[in-house]
């Protein structure tokens, strides 16, 4: 139940992202939009729904298990999400710093989403280990 909820709400709250980035380019005319923000905000939501899945599915194993595919997956988000951003700041003549903080922006917002839903999804099983450490 709750991976079904967290795909749309991302994919939710990916439309509004959107939404609210071509609002800025197309209001603003002192901001404006790379054309890689777009590829970047596809590779970064697809990146989050496969860590997320990789991440929820320790949750149905035991304790140890979890942990270890979380840390996991924290270090493959950061590796294959910050990698595109240093071979474009070495590759790229003209560095865009609107580009930059847009992607570091992109970063932090699915890294954020994606760990407050499964700190939602141990809540839960914290509830339940305090009842049952009442009742020995």
């Amino acid at each position: 139940m709750f991976s079904r909820n967290f795909y749309k709400i991302i994919s939710i709250s990916s439309l509004l992202l959107a939404a609210i980035l071509w609002l800025l380019d197309f209001l603003n005319d002192s901001y404006s939009i790379s054309l890689l923000v777009w590829p970047a905000l596809f590779y970064l939501y697809g990146m989050s729904c496969i860590i997320y899945y990789i991440s929820h599915s320790g949750l149905k194993k035991d304790n140890k298990t979890f942990i270890t595919r979380m840390y996991s997956s924290i270090g493959i988000r950061f590796i294959f999400s910050l990698s595109p951003l240093l071979i474009y700041l070495f590759f790229m003549p003209s560095k865009d710093i609107y580009f930059i903080i847009t992607y570091l922006f992109l970063y932090f917002f699915y890294t954020a989403f994606e760990i407050y839903f499964l700190v939602a999804n141990l809540r839960p099983d914290s509830k339940n280990q305090s009842t049952h450490a009442k009742f020995q």
